[in-house]
């Protein structure tokens, strides 16, 4: 009887990622329900694609995670919830301007804080080099699947040389 190949390298990797993101998925859906406004994951994602400039209703579904059908009620949602004011464009009176309001910047200031500390607390105990390989691989499997390039990273220096070329930890 044929031993199985063990797996290795990327569909070691995919396996592992197709069982963590889920589990990922709901910690931040549940960590962004219990903010203060609550959000979901599509107001947070809107809120977020919003605060970074001007951006077509394609554009804000795909960002949002959301069907281009749905923007419109998540726009809606968010205006009545006083995060966002909507206008019209004057060189295009089809087209609406959506900016956050101030409440909607402070809104998304606290749920980026929120999110960035409570993951940080998670992943506090990876020693550096295990951090820095981390934050390299997910900003290149982000860059692999929205297309885009991934941003470029210092390198660490590398541990001081003492006497006769030994390195210091």
């Amino acid at each position: 009887m044929p031993r199985p190949r063990r797996q290795t390298g990327g569909r070691q990797a995919a396996e592992a990622l197709v069982r963590t993101a889920p589990l990922v998925s709901r910690w931040i859906e549940r960590l962004l329900a219990a903010h203060d406004p609550p959000l979901t994951v599509a107001q947070y994602l809107a809120l977020q694609a919003i605060a970074e400039g001007e951006i077509v209703g394609a554009e804000l579904a795909r960002r949002a995670a959301v069907s281009p059908a749905a923007v419109s009620q998540l726009l809606a949602t968010l205006e009545e919830s006083g995060l966002l004011a909507r206008g019209r464009l004057e060189d295009d009176r089809r087209r609406q301007s959506l900016a956050l309001t101030e409440q909607g910047r402070r809104v998304l200031r606290s749920a980026q804080a929120e999110l960035r500390d409570r993951l940080a607390g998670l992943l506090a105990d990876l020693p550096p080099p295990e951090a820095d390989a981390l934050t390299g691989l997910l900003e290149r499997l982000q860059a692999s699947l929205s297309g885009t390039p991934p941003p470029p990273r210092p390198r660490r220096p590398p541990p001081p040389v003492g006497p006769k070329g030994h390195q210091h930890s």
